[in-house]
């Protein structure tokens, strides 16, 4: 019964969150894309004419996404404030059309480096619309659940990359791929424009009839109380929001401030100096590096699996276990594991049978750190975020805590090959496992609890777009 009356209630809710992760899912493959690619391109069976890439443009086409990453970021912000949701969702289909028809009839490394741009572009208008999105849409009860989905997708995304790579032609892929923007364009177009984003603009009777079709209400005669109160309230909070006083420098001096802003650059490199980003981009590489018995293929699908374990671990009971524990036994759980995995890689010795006998170990290893990753480090900081900044400063501290995660992942992701190459699997991984030993110092004495904080004291004076999502 419970679950037939929420069917009933937020379905249209689902169905739209749902229909605009299609891009989610498409960016999710090219996330995962470069881990069986990278070792296909280095290889004798490039399918490029110009033969194998060298580590430096391998380590390009992994970074590249980054530099499109810290782009999108901005630019769709931009859009979403200026010209409403709808149609920065719309446009995420633009950069996704170009980044496969490029790798499908690309013949060189220099088409590559150019999708993953525009595969960039695309992620970082996911971050920057698509919380929002939920937030405009949902009711309160099933926010946290719906805004909990966009990791997931991505991770759907790997999955499929990671098992569809291994066995789909390196051409056949992108023309695959290219039927998820199409639909995405489709559907997305049939939604209305948020409620929220209506009322900004003075369309009142355009944003009540917005706010029926995300409840369920068929037509005026539906209506109930609790719908009128909620409409009321949201005209309230956008009048609010129209009329609230512009950031100045000295909102960034405060004490609040200078905390919230550091912790949120703090988590935000943990996520990527902890090695996590750059372990899924090159995963192939590293099971080929380091000796496992178990094939690539299968190992890579498996990793996958792992991951979206320990999301839905992570979801399931995060908001009953806090903040800040999660985000510990993560960092511990990743710098542990890595360790290991940087033990085992420098006293293997491919000659030696003994040695032979542990050759699953990197597959435990990795196991172990995307599973626990995933419990906290990958997900947690983007709940915080919202939680520690003060509201005045959560959309902008927000941006720029998303451009600085895109440059710490371009820094990484570009020197994990190269530090592959010259110092080996051992030290490359014993770096994250080193930042993450201090990352755990600094969560235990300075990162707050802030499980169970409430985003809005007044939804009528809230001072932040972002303020309006429990999520992110």
């Amino acid at each position: 019964m419970v679950v037939e009356f929420l069917y009933k209630r937020y379905w249209k809710q689902f169905i739209a969150v749902n229909v605009v992760h299609l891009v989610t899912i498409g960016y999710g493959v090219t996330v995962g894309w470069t881990a069986p690619i990278i070792p296909l391109l280095r290889s004798s069976e490039t399918p490029l004419p110009a033969g194998p890439i060298t580590v430096e443009q391998a380590s390009w086409v992994g970074s590249c996404l980054c530099i499109g990453g810290m782009t999108g970021t901005i630019l769709f912000a931009l859009i979403h404030t200026y010209f409403g949701k709808k149609v920065g969702l719309l446009l995420l289909a633009v950069p996704h059309l170009i980044l496969w028809t490029l790798l499908w009839v690309g013949d060189n490394v220099y088409y590559i480096y150019v999708a993953r741009v525009m595969s960039g572009l695309t992620g970082g208008g996911i971050c920057s619309i698509l919380p929002l999105f939920v937030a405009d849409i949902a009711d309160k009860k099933i926010r946290g659940t719906l805004g909990s989905l966009t990791i997931l997708h991505i991770n759907f995304g790997v999955l499929a990359s990671y098992t569809v790579g291994n066995y789909l032609s390196y051409y056949t892929i992108p023309k695959v791929m290219l039927c998820l923007p199409v639909a995405f364009l489709v559907l997305v177009s049939l939604l209305p424009e948020t409620p929220y984003c209506l009322l900004r603009k003075g369309k009142i009777a355009e944003a009540e009839q917005s706010l029926m079709f995300y409840r369920n209400v068929p037509d005026a005669g539906h209506k109930t109380i609790a719908f009128e109160y909620e409409f009321e309230s949201l005209k309230a909070f956008t009048a609010a929001e129209s009329s609230k006083e512009g950031l100045t420098f000295a909102d960034f001096k405060t004490p609040a401030a200078i905390r919230g802003l550091s912790i949120g650059i703090f988590v935000m490199a943990l996520n990527q100096f902890s090695g996590i980003f750059a372990i899924l981009t090159y995963a192939g590489t590293i099971l080929l590096y380091s000796g496992s018995s178990i094939e690539p293929k299968y190992a890579l699908i498996m990793l996958a699996l792992i991951n979206i374990a320990g999301n839905l671990t992570s979801f399931a009971i995060i908001d009953k276990a806090g903040r800040k524990i999660f985000l510990l036994i993560s960092t511990v759980g990743v710098g542990f594991s890595l360790g290991i995995l940087g033990l085992h890689s420098f006293f293997s010795d491919p000659n030696d049978l003994y040695m032979g006998t542990y050759s699953w170990v990197p597959v435990l290893c990795l196991s172990l750190t995307i599973y626990t990753a995933a419990l906290g480090i990958t997900n947690v900081p983007f709940f915080l975020l919202p939680e520690i900044l003060p509201p005045k400063l959560r959309s902008i501290g927000s941006t720029i805590s998303m451009v600085l995660l895109c440059f710490f992942a371009f820094i990484m992701v570009k020197a994990f090959p190269i530090l592959l190459e010259n110092v080996h699997i051992h030290g490359t991984v014993w770096i994250s496992s080193g930042v993450c030993a201090v990352g755990a110092l600094i969560i235990v004495f300075l990162v707050p609890e802030t499980k169970g904080k409430n985003l809005i004291v007044d939804e009528n004076n809230s001072s932040s777009d972002k303020a309006r999502t429990n999520v992110y």
